[in-house]
């Protein structure tokens, strides 16, 4: 059973002049709103959480080689390595 969201508090006060701008993003599998009184605190935040974003996206194509026309086939290459290796031998009990 998933555990309740501890709260630190309940409320949040904000002088007039003050923003108050909240900020939806996800911690683990839950989605959460930030709020921040400040525009450079939020920035951090979204600039924080846009990192990960452009890392994970700089992953998408890094094994695209394997699949590429002008080189080896990869199943070719799994398929010939698995032929040229000697076998393991057998486990003795």
């Amino acid at each position: 059973m998933a555990e309740p969201a501890a709260h630190l508090r309940n409320e949040l006060t904000t002088r007039a002049s003050q923003p108050l701008i909240g900020v939806p993003t996800t911690e683990g599998h839950e989605e959460v709103v930030r709020y921040f009184t400040s525009e450079e605190d939020a920035d951090r935040a979204l600039t924080r959480d846009q990192s990960s974003v452009d890392r994970a996206l700089s992953l998408i194509g890094a094994w695209e080689h394997l699949d590429a026309e002008d080189g080896p086939d990869m199943l070719d290459e799994l398929d010939r390595i698995r032929h040229e290796s000697k076998p393991t031998p057998l486990l003795e009990l």
